[in-house]
């Protein structure tokens, strides 16, 4: 799913914005309205990306090597929850889930906890390499 961004539109720049007022003033709903603070708002469509992917796979990889200890694990499982994972990405948990849902990231099901959604964080590291190759543009 494609992202939307707002962008407002100065209808005073418009060649009908004397039309469009004059339209609005005969129109017994916006009586008594100030129609010079008249806006309009479109949404562009522009696709999710992963902003300063460097940034991100730095302050991942520091925060494994800080706190490797505090990651779960159960038979050599890591089990890192989406929410744990955000916090070791410098994310929120929605931008974690739009990735997932780009298909930047994606979870894995415990070998041994059924029903359990995990991450592992070589394949983490690794998904986020992946992207910094194929989306070489984006790097800032």
């Amino acid at each position: 799913m494609s992202r939307r961004k707002q962008t407002i539109i100065n209808l005073k720049e418009l060649e009908t914005y004397p039309a469009l007022i004059e339209e609005l003033r005969n129109n017994p709903d916006y009586s008594g309205k100030d129609l010079t603070t008249l806006k309009l708002s479109v949404l562009d469509s522009y696709e999710a990306t992963i902003r300063e992917v460097d940034k991100t796979i730095k302050y991942f990889q520091h925060y494994i090597a800080a706190k490797k200890n505090t990651i779960e694990t159960f038979q050599g499982e890591q089990i890192i929850s989406r929410v744990k994972l955000a916090k070791m990405l410098g994310i929120s948990r929605q931008t974690l889930t739009s990735w997932i849902n780009k298909g930047f990231i994606a979870p894995q099901k415990s070998k041994y906890l059924p029903d359990v959604e995990t991450f592992s964080t070589n394949a983490v590291l690794e998904e986020l390499e992946t992207y910094k190759t194929e989306h070489p543009e984006e790097k800032i």
